[in-house]
């Protein structure tokens, strides 16, 4: 009777497996947040907007964001990314010949060249996440240039919002998809950023019209940007993670240099005994104004002569001393190493490098560089291009119809030498050793082998024409 029957069917607080991973417990080591699940487009599309804006504020005001995009644009394009098809001499000679006419007549602004869009698409794509390019076919002029031109197109002018178009297809974040591919991209008619009416939402639904908007195919809009996760749709800008260190450290710099403007200002205190009488200045027994302060001009190399009484006191001006340059250091660190940039490349400063650990830093950098020159700015832009070009041509017979099977290699300008001397002798002993070709050491350099072969040849038969011989030559050189 006195014994306590427990209930049947009583619910168990349910016990959790023992993390195996650090990362994976319930502890105060990563705070109260919680660690956000979102998908890849919802993770990131919600605040594109806002990131943008700070992006290309700090861009237009903070010499190290500046310089981080400036500096991953010129190492990443150089002066272009050509292309070099693989073909006869006949073939080729044409191919490149139209290419060269028609490259400086890319961009349908009138503004750029080829190569000046390959930079300038690259920036945009650093600056805002990605960057759209929409291929523009125009009358041909039976002037010999192929009549395509790219427009490039910011980030904003893709609205980020959901809808759905006339015909049932799905649009999401302003691309439209049939059973799951791309098939077009719906653009405004303006600039939200220059024309706010035409500004969409960001979340919810938008109604995509073509009164409102402008629906290009897929084929003839190019999107450059480099996603993070799979199923990502748009870009998100290389500069958010270390947006907030760059607006800090820049607003720290700027208190520190007015602090030093402030302390400069002060040279001298000139101290005066204590008044006898309220307001009654001892020294001059005139009335004190408390509402004024006097104050004196100090010139260099002259000398003053203080009433009895006075003296003079020198303040203790603060001096940054080595922290300030410590504390600056690291955090241009955290920016280098979040834009994938080493750091004296960031900030100019190599004074504690030598060219071994430079050769080290240029190597994992020039790495990450190759990655996207040929994953994103070549496949996701240059081929394209070449593509829709190639096309356009053979439809206005400007080429044959086989230059379509041309195949195209492109080619990227070489970087400078660490040290000259060591990697030419580097590259020939590759050579010599059958490693690999001359071929292969002309094109990283950004040149075509068959016109290296063909500049040479020439200066070998003007030489023998003129009768100049290399021992003369090297002795001129002595």
């Amino acid at each position: 009777m006195g014994k306590k029957h427990k209930k049947k069917n009583q619910k168990k607080n349910p016990v959790l497996p023992k993390a195996h991973w650090k990362a994976g417990r319930t502890n105060r080591s990563f705070g109260t947040n919680t660690s956000s699940n979102a998908g890849p487009n919802r993770a990131n599309f919600p605040y594109l907007p806002l990131l943008r804006a700070r992006s290309r504020d700090m861009a237009r005001n903070a010499p190290v964001a500046d310089n981080a995009i400036d500096t991953y644009s010129s190492e990443l394009i150089g002066v272009g990314i050509t292309p070099l098809p693989d073909a006869d001499d006949t073939v080729k000679n044409e191919l490149s010949t139209l290419w060269n006419e028609w490259q400086e007549h890319t961009d349908f602004d009138g503004v750029l060249d080829f190569y000046g869009l390959q930079d300038l698409a690259v920036r945009a794509w650093k600056e805002s996440g990605e960057c759209f390019a929409r291929l523009i076919v125009l009358p041909y002029k039976g002037n010999g240039i192929v009549p395509l031109r790219i427009q490039l197109i910011e980030a904003d002018m893709i609205p980020l919002a959901n809808g759905e178009a006339s015909n049932g297809n799905e649009i999401l974040n302003g691309i439209e998809f049939e059973e799951g591919q791309r098939v077009a991209y719906w653009m405004l008619k303006k600039h939200p950023g220059d024309f706010p009416l035409a500004s969409t939402g960001v979340l919810g639904v938008a109604e995509y019209t073509e009164d409102k908007m402008v629906r290009v195919p897929a084929d003839e809009m190019l999107h450059l940007y480099k996603p993070r996760r799979p199923g990502q749709l748009r870009g998100v800008p290389r500069l958010s993670g270390t947006l907030q260190t760059i607006s800090q450290l820049d607003d720290f710099d700027e208190a520190t240099l007015e602090r030093q403007k402030i302390a400069a200002a002060l040279t001298a205190f000139i101290r005066r005994p204590e008044p006898l009488e309220p307001g009654i200045d001892p020294i001059t027994g005139e009335k004190i104004d408390p509402e004024v302060v006097q104050e004196s001009t100090i010139h260099t190399g002259s000398g003053y002569t203080l009433l009895p009484g006075e003296e003079i006191t020198f303040p203790d001006l603060p001096e940054l001393g080595e922290e300030y340059e410590k504390f600056v250091k690291h955090h241009n660190q955290k920016i280098a190493s979040g834009n994938a940039l080493p750091y004296e490349l960031l900030t100019g400063d190599y004074s504690a490098v030598n060219d071994r650990t430079v050769r080290v830093a240029l190597g994992v950098f020039r790495r990450k560089l190759q990655q996207d020159q040929r994953l994103n700015v070549v496949h996701q832009f240059c081929r394209p291009v070449w593509r829709k070009w190639i096309q356009i041509a053979v439809l206005n017979d400007l080429v044959p119809k086989s230059s379509i099977d041309v195949k195209v290699k492109w080619n990227s300008q070489a970087w400078p030498y660490i040290n000259p001397l060591q990697d030419v002798q580097t590259k020939d002993r590759e050579i010599k050793a059958g490693l690999t070709s001359r071929t292969a050491k002309i094109m990283e350099r950004g040149d075509d082998p068959d016109q290296v072969d063909k500049e040479r040849a020439a200066d070998i038969k003007r030489e023998r024409e003129l009768q100049i011989s290399q021992q003369e030559i090297k002795k001129e050189g002595d």
